[in-house]
């Protein structure tokens, strides 16, 4: 948590010091209300960045030192420790010789992937379960949003080869005018972009392109751009949109872990709502509960309808004490909360089996018993025939 903590400290500072940077550049290249240089704007700011720089410089020094002393010679099979590596060096050389021949800032952000690690951690925090069921979806749809978008941008591409084919007739027309040449052109001069105002007359502000072709190109395409927006732009986004949605879901419900989280979410749910009931049943506050104050509890209406909206019948209170106390006298909340999480909802698969397998053996030792019967009744005429 606290190394987590410190690069996201880190990744803030970062942001501060390309915002003080950017005052720098703004006030020299005369952006408007950039009147002064950082240090005027922001007085003190280099010292504290540079402070800062040692601090985290340290920490993450005596962090690599520690997976070293740690992992020792397993460190070497981590590509987590080249990068953390290199980090450490460029510091200490920047620190050393004033400025590197490169610019640092590559080598600063690359601390920022590190915060990818933190991934690492969702399987173990439960508390991020939201944050693994996103991440987790993503993973499983990859190759969705890879088709997706492969039949999204063969589609965009046929279509902007044939409008690029109408539009340059306009735009090499030596009567068009020089600015709708020009604007016409930004939209559709290039194979690149015409793509991209595909793209953007399909998910974008496509009323701005429509409104171009049809006021400099002709009036007739305001039929082009309706029907691309009603076909590409409505129907087939929304396809994409719906599989998409799908295969994510089916990825987010097969996942293990999520399934095992969200049985014991439903098991700890389940565990507080029978220790809720046992209190209120528990009249004498003994931590037990009798038949008598199991029946005065089973006769309140409002009782038997939140059990029945769990899926457990309580038509007959006696029948149902004798079953969760396993035929004794006094139920405990265990056996409250163990019984009523065995006999709620309908029968299962699982259930049929073990009855008709008790059943069977049933059958199988009351046929023994009816042939050991009948070999004891044949020996006991025998001798009276004789």
């Amino acid at each position: 948590l606290f190394r987590s903590l410190v690069i996201i400290c880190n990744t803030v500072l970062m942001a501060v010091e390309i915002q003080y940077t950017g005052f720098d550049i703004g006030h020299e290249i005369g952006f408007p209300d950039y009147d002064a240089p950082g240090r005027q704007t922001w007085p003190g700011a280099e010292e504290f960045f540079k402070s800062s720089e040692w601090f985290f410089g340290i920490v993450f020094s005596l962090e690599l030192v520690i997976k070293v002393i740690g992992l020792k010679q397993k460190v070497f099979l981590d590509p987590w420790f080249y990068m953390d590596f290199t980090i450490v060096a460029s510091f200490f050389v920047d620190r050393a010789y004033g400025n590197l021949p490169l610019d640092p800032m590559p080598l600063r952000l690359a601390r920022l992937v590190r915060l990818l690690r933190l991934l690492r951690l969702v399987r173990k925090i439960q508390g991020f379960d939201a944050l693994y069921v996103l991440t987790t979806a993503m993973r499983g749809s990859l190759s969705v949003l890879l088709w997706s978008f492969t039949l999204l941008f063969v589609v965009q591409l046929m279509i902007s080869f044939i409008l690029n084919q109408f539009v340059m007739a306009k735009i090499v027309d030596p009567e068009t005018p020089d600015e709708v040449k020009t604007k016409l052109f930004s939209y559709f001069g290039t194979c690149s972009r015409s793509v991209l105002t595909m793209f953007e007359l399909t998910l974008a502000n496509w009323p701005t392109v429509a409104r171009i072709l049809q006021d400099e190109v002709n009036e007739g395409y305001v039929v082009f751009s309706i029907a691309h927006k009603l076909t590409i732009g409505f129907a087939v986004v929304g396809i994409i949109n719906g599989v998409f949605m799908q295969e994510t879901f089916k990825v987010a419900a097969n996942d293990d872990i999520i399934m095992m989280r969200q049985t014991e979410r439903t098991r700890t749910l389940h565990t507080h709502k029978m220790q809720s009931l046992f209190r209120h049943a528990d009249a004498s506050g003994d931590g037990e509960v009798n038949k008598e104050e199991f029946n005065t509890i089973m006769g309140n209406k409002d009782v038997k309808t939140w059990l029945a909206a769990q899926e457990l019948n309580v038509s007959d209170s006696d029948t149902l004490f004798d079953l969760l106390a396993n035929g004794g006298d006094i139920l405990t909340v265990q056996d409250l909360v163990v019984g009523v999480a065995r006999l709620k909802g309908p029968a299962k698969s699982v259930d049929l089996a073990v009855q008709t397998g008790q059943v069977q053996r049933a059958l199988e030792q009351l046929n023994q018993l009816t042939e050991s019967l009948e070999q004891l009744k044949a020996q006991q005429v025998r001798p009276a025939n004789v």
